[in-house]
């Protein structure tokens, strides 16, 4: 399926017997369905080392600058990969009229999963924390942004 945010695969069953969701971002056995299969798969070069898939599309996102995907197994029943994507990308970004600041706080919770008034005040040492509230205040409006916490232990999100 897929979504303005991500897009999910989804595949009906559980993963095999020992192999867990953690395993998945680790060197593991490869469990093919058919190994017959599998094998014709490789050794036609469609395939690649067994096991590796998972990793590659984390080292990929990694090389892409983009969020890691998700593994989720709901109930043994239902497997599902969820790949994030990226929606505030710099175009849409300078579509929706942010400042200066405004991207460089975007840039900064992407990169580092959040932001806090403190540290934007970091990079705009000559800004009065009340502008720079109202930056990150508008980032919210804009739902660009989700915040969580009180007061001093505020931080903001992307969405």
């Amino acid at each position: 399926m897929v979504f303005a945010d991500r897009v999910e695969v989804w595949n009906s069953g559980s993963l095999p017997e020992g192999l867990t969701v953690e395993d998945l971002r680790k060197p593991h056995t490869s469990f093919p369905a058919n190994p017959l299969i599998a094998n014709v798969l490789y050794l036609a070069d469609y395939a690649q080392r067994a096991g590796s898939g998972t990793l590659e599309m984390i080292e990929q996102s990694r090389a892409q600058g983009t969020p890691e995907p998700e593994f989720v197994l709901i109930r043994n029943l239902e497997f599902r990969s969820i790949l994030p994507r990226d929606v505030f990308t710099e175009d849409v970004l300078n579509r929706m009229g942010l400042n200066e600041r405004q991207m460089k706080a975007v840039h900064y919770a992407k990169e580092n999963s959040s932001i806090h008034l403190s540290a934007l005040k970091k990079v705009f040492p000559d800004v009065t924390e009340k502008t720079l509230y109202r930056d990150l205040q508008g980032l919210v409006v804009k739902k660009i942004f989700k915040e969580t916490g009180e007061k001093r232990g505020r931080k903001y999100q992307i969405r």
